[in-house]
């Protein structure tokens, strides 16, 4: 297929790298010049934003927030503008439901696809990553062999913004999972528990999720190694939480983690990934 990927981030080279893998034509652009030279180099095809949409099978979105998506598919042109007659466009950032309807309002009928992701960059390069789908069927079906091949499978989720709604309160379990962690860590640390000791027992515990324990090394690391900023984590919990608040939900432990990594994010800190969080706690 002709795959085009806006949005050169660490997540938009995974795709683009593993599309190209795959054997699919890949085009690229990002908003400011130079992040496209490493899959450039792997075979990967730079073009204006235009042309590079209109000549799609399937575009994918990957850019880091709501802003970036409005102001890239709809301002001063905009890639909805120049989709090519059959193209399909998939927004796999991760955004508000009401951000990719509106893209679905303004676009081509059936042919905008809600579609994030959840895996890490290592895991969408490997193809280890799972979709969120929503939109027409018909249309989420037309892509399967992209789908196959950029991932373990896909969930249908129902209509468009569906499957940002589920994107968004998995990473809520993630978030505040890792902040629930942190603090038990935090705690032990503070009645002399080793790391060593950590490691070994929270490591093979039931009581853990496999994302959180994915990221127990990471908390306990002082450098925080990992690719999911405390300023992306926040944004995604902030957008989890508004769904909760639409929903008229009391809601308690987000604000709360919510408040923890404000905290970093404050410091002067550029810690890589949101497991810095326990860095509030010290």
């Amino acid at each position: 297929m002709r795959v085009t990927v806006v949005g050169m981030g660490s997540m938009g080279q995974a795709f683009a790298t593993r599309a190209l893998e795959r054997g699919h034509h890949v085009t690229v652009w990002n908003r400011s010049p130079g992040r496209t030279a490493a899959v450039v180099a792997k075979g990967a095809v730079d073009a204006p934003l235009e042309s590079a949409v209109r000549e799609a099978d399937v575009v994918l979105l990957v850019l880091s927030d709501d802003e970036a998506v409005l102001d890239v598919c709809g301002r001063d042109g905009g890639i909805l503008s120049s989709l090519g007659s059959s193209t399909v466009l998939a927004n796999v950032s991760t955004v508000a439901p009401d951000t990719v309807r509106q893209l679905a309002s303004a676009g081509p009928t059936d042919r905008v696809l809600d579609a994030p992701v959840m895996g890490a960059p290592e895991n969408v390069a490997a193809g280890h990553c799972r979709f969120f789908v929503g939109g027409p069927l018909p249309t989420i079906r037309s892509c399967e062999p992209l789908w196959a091949d950029l991932s373990v499978g896909y969930t249908p989720c129902g209509p468009v913004g569906m499957a940002s709604v589920m994107k968004l309160v998995s990473n809520l379990l993630l978030i505040t999972g890792v902040a629930s962690l942190a603090e038990a860590i935090a705690t032990a640390r503070g009645h002399g528990v080793s790391d060593e000791l950590l490691q070994e027992v929270f490591g093979e515990s039931p009581v853990i999720s496999f994302t959180s324990a994915l990221r127990l090394k990471s908390v306990i690391d002082p450098d925080h190694p990992g690719w999911f900023s405390p300023t992306l984590a926040r944004k995604d919990l902030r957008l989890a939480v508004g769904l909760a608040q639409e929903a008229g939900l009391p809601v308690r432990v987000g604000p709360a983690t919510d408040a923890l990594l404000t905290t970093v994010v404050e410091s002067g800190e550029e810690w890589p990934d949101f497991s810095a969080v326990i860095e509030a706690l010290s």
